[in-house]
């Protein structure tokens, strides 16, 4: 018996999230930013492109989240628990091109993109693993932890790489340890009296002092 196709939903595409991914521990662990990164997220997804998926900042807006700093915050909480993993870490490339991260759905599938560096994942429910809400908040607090170490590490090392060059000794203009006097004739004139002729000798301490040697 052939069955008909059934008709398109008139209002149009829709994002499916099952009642045992919205009852659980992980899903319950996160904030409200959280959840709608995620759903932002979600939009993207379509029949193939899983594990091809980003949210930068300019399409997060669109969803209230407005802050840099908010948005990696809570991709990264999404990760801890387990709901997304990264199949691409971004960065620039050597002729400066910025490449985004990119990220799959862990209930999903993804197939392979060589082009793209990513490879075949099945699915695998990472998620199912945390066992209380309290469990999936202490993930999200040791995986912000991690991160945010492994930023001051980082920012320690651009910051040592960008004064080196500053840093260099600076030679002084004279020397250290004060230079020996060099003997040598001096006239002084005294007044009423015989012009004396002395002489400027060391005293050993690098200090000058006059020595009279007679008319």
């Amino acid at each position: 018996m052939k069955y008909a196709k059934p008709p398109k939903d008139p209002r149009g595409g829709h994002t499916r999230l099952y009642w045992d991914m919205l009852d659980s521990p992980a899903w319950n662990a996160l904030t409200a930013t959280d959840q709608r990164a995620y759903m932002a997220l979600r939009r993207q997804l379509g029949k193939t492109n899983n594990g091809d998926l980003s949210l930068p900042l300019s399409r997060s807006r669109h969803y209230g989240i407005t802050s840099p700093a908010t948005l990696a915050k809570s991709l990264r909480a999404l990760i801890a628990v387990g709901l997304i993993a990264v199949t691409r870490r971004g960065g620039c490339t050597r002729g400066g091109q910025r490449l985004p991260t990119l990220y799959r759905f862990t209930c999903e599938e993804n197939h392979a993109m060589p082009g793209k560096l990513i490879d075949a994942n099945p699915a695998t429910h990472p998620w199912r693993l945390i066992e209380s809400i309290a469990h999936g908040k202490a993930l999200i607090r040791k995986h912000e932890a991690e991160a945010q170490d492994t930023a001051k590490k980082k920012s320690l090392v651009q910051k040592l790489n960008d004064t080196s060059s500053k840093n260099e000794a600076v030679k002084p203009s004279t020397t250290t340890n004060p230079e020996p006097w060099q003997s040598g004739p001096l006239r002084i004139v005294n007044h009423g009296n015989k012009p004396k002729r002395v002489r400027k000798v060391n005293d050993g301490a690098g200090l000058a002092v006059l020595k009279d040697t007679g008319t």
